[in-house]
C-alpha cells in the first residue's frame, strides 16, 4: 500500500511535468518570429478638433525581421474612449482596409489615411497589420500600432455644410413663381 501511494505521487508529478513542458512549448508556438517582427508607427499621437473636420496621418509599417513578409493588409479601427461615443467606422473613413503588399527584410511602407470626425467625443484610431488570404489564418501574427487620440468637439454652425441659401432661398423662389402665377391669371 506503501509502495502505491509514492507510485501514485510519482505519476502524478511526471504527468505535471509533460504538462507544464507541453504548454511551455504552446506558449512558444504563439510567439511571433523573430522573421516577422513588424512594428507600427503613426505621424500623430493626439488629434483637437470639431466635428466636421477632414484630417490625414500616415503609418509606417518596418519590417525589422531577417525574411520578407508575405503579402499584408491594412486595417484602420475606430474605438470610442468614452463609451458614449457612437462610432461607425464607415462614416470616419471611407477606405479604412488597404493591401500592403509584400514588405523586404529591413524595409519600410508608409500609407496615408484620411479621417472625417462625425460626431463628438473620444474616440481612438489604430492601424492593424496582418496577412492576406490566403495566409490569415486564426494564429497569424498582428502588428498594432499605439493609439491616434482623437478629442472631438461639437461644431454648431448657423450655415451647415453651405445649405442656408437653399434653405430660405427656395421657399422665397417658390413664393414668387406662385405669386407670379396668380397675377399673371388674374389678367388672363
Amino acid at each position: 500500500m506503501k509502495y502505491l501511494v509514492w507510485l501514485a505521487a510519482a505519476l502524478a508529478i511526471a504527468v505535471m511535468s509533460v504538462a507544464g513542458l507541453s504548454s511551455a512549448a504552446a506558449d512558444e508556438s504563439n510567439k511571433p518570429s523573430a522573421d516577422s517582427a513588424l512594428t507600427v508607427t503613426l505621424s500623430k499621437a493626439e488629434v483637437n478638433a470639431v466635428t466636421g473636420d477632414v484630417f490625414t496621418f500616415t503609418s509606417e509599417i518596418s519590417n525589422q525581421g531577417r525574411e520578407g513578409t508575405p503579402p499584408l493588409i491594412a486595417n484602420l479601427a475606430f474605438v470610442a474612449i468614452d463609451g458614449s461615443t457612437y462610432v461607425d467606422p464607415e462614416d470616419w473613413s471611407s477606405e479604412r482596409t488597404l493591401p500592403l503588399g509584400s514588405i523586404g527584410p529591413d524595409s519600410t511602407a508608409t500609407l496615408t489615411w484620411e479621417v472625417k470626425t462625425v460626431l463628438d467625443g473620444d474616440v481612438a484610431a489604430y492601424v492593424v497589420i496582418l496577412p492576406a488570404p490566403p495566409e490569415l489564418a486564426a494564429e497569424s501574427p498582428l502588428a498594432v500600432s499605439m493609439a491616434l487620440q482623437m478629442h472631438v468637439q461639437e461644431h454648431r454652425a448657423l450655415n451647415p455644410g453651405g445649405v442656408l441659401p437653399t434653405v430660405l432661398g427656395l421657399p422665397l423662389l417658390l413664393a414668387l413663381a406662385f405669386g407670379g402665377l396668380r397675377i399673371v391669371r388674374r389678367f388672363v
